[in-house]
């Protein structure tokens, strides 16, 4: 639920000539909890964390009517952490942060999350610039997996690309310098879609000029309990030895809805030149009177990096209003082989080969 905060400047509106029809709105979703971890060959680690049931933020976004069935909008959003009260940086053109030509934002209350201006028609779409999710991220969220990406039972465990060959992707969630397209919203037959190119702006004399570029589908169908979608996107990467690296995600989704429990199937695949993690989760959201039980289990197979590796989780969130709910969540990550790569929100390392890792988290989540 978001707060729509009334802006009552009438002489300045007056002034600059603003249109009647604008609206603006403040928002926000701050998100606290006890984490506990444990891995293999570790000692335990405590703390008071976030982003464990949803990603904590603050943000503004607005509309115009411009008439003729057009609006204009704009969205800021930043991450924060309130557990510390601090703020967290950006990516500026969609590569590593070790790199001189692309640092990261520092840290800050910056417009990381998003950033973006859009013009948009009920006829033919949405034209929106600036940073944005990448096409291929939505498949990963609560849409597609009874977690989303946030908490122990977190797609990001074992959905988010492993570094390899000189190349760490910077774009498994958002990208910089993005132009996007949507597909209208009202189009018959449930269908939508978004497009997505995205510039590295590297100097075009450079070895790796096209470094961050980065493009993007993704196609969705709805109808009734049925959703599915499938998505792919691209970035190019070139090593200091000029050899390319490029980064893509595939991935498809689908849930169906029977009665109170949302039944889904989720599979992924990160390809970083000749390297490739194929993740598979199945999973559901069961819903009760005053909150939502959920599972998942899922299974990574590598090729050329890291190990395989299986996770469970199970959590329930208890809503209080509609605003504010309590949660609790647990999962295992379990290595195969004589591998020690993943753990449970990449917490504690494992020192031991095949070992596991374990979470557990407890919190309160509020948004406004």
């Amino acid at each position: 639920m978001n707060s729509k905060i009334p802006f009552v400047l009438t002489a300045l509106c007056a002034s600059v000539g603003m249109a009647q029809a604008q609206s603006v709105e403040v928002f926000g979703v701050l998100d606290v909890a006890y984490l506990s971890t444990s891995a293999t060959g570790s000692v335990k680690a405590t703390s008071v964390s976030t982003d464990s049931n949803t990603s904590s933020r603050l943000g503004f976004r607005g509309n115009e009517d411009l008439g003729g069935g057009m609006r204009a909008s704009f969205w800021l959003e930043a991450a924060h952490s309130p557990d510390n009260g601090t703020g967290s940086g950006t990516n500026v053109n969609n590569q590593s942060s070790g790199q001189a030509s692309s640092p990261a934002g520092t840290q800050g209350l910056t417009f990381g999350r998003r950033s973006t201006v859009s013009v948009s028609s009920n006829s033919w779409g949405e034209i929106r610039l600036g940073r944005d999710y990448v096409p291929s991220f939505n498949n990963l969220t609560v849409a597609m997996h009874p977690f989303g990406t946030n908490g122990v039972g977190s797609a990001g465990s074992l959905f988010y690309p492993v570094p390899a060959n000189g190349t760490t992707a910077r774009t498994g969630v958002r990208t910089s310098n993005s132009v996007g397209y949507f597909l209208p919203s009202n189009l018959v037959g449930g269908l939508s879609g978004h497009f997505m190119y995205a510039l590295g702006e590297n100097a075009s004399d450079l070895y790796n000029a096209n470094d961050g570029k980065h493009t993007g589908l993704r196609l969705a169908y709805r109808n009734g309990p049925l959703s599915m979608a499938i998505a792919s996107g691209t970035t190019k990467y070139t090593t200091t030895a000029k050899v390319a690296n490029d980064y893509v995600q595939t991935n498809f989704g689908i849930n169906y809805q029977m009665g109170a429990a949302k039944f889904m199937f989720l599979t992924n695949e990160n390809k970083i030149g000749a390297t490739k993690t194929k993740t598979d989760m199945v999973g559901t959201q069961y819903n009760l009177k005053s909150g939502q039980v959920r599972f998942a289990f899922t299974t990574l197979k590598a090729t050329g990096v890291a190990n395989d590796a299986n996770q469970w989780a199970l959590g329930y969130v208890h809503d209080l209003s509609k605003r504010t709910a309590l949660f609790i969540n647990y999962s295992e990550v379990s290595n195969q082989g004589v591998g020690k790569r993943f753990t449970v929100g990449g917490g504690n390392d494992i020192t031991t080969a095949g070992g596991s890792s374990t979470g557990f988290e407890l919190g309160l989540r509020h948004s406004f």
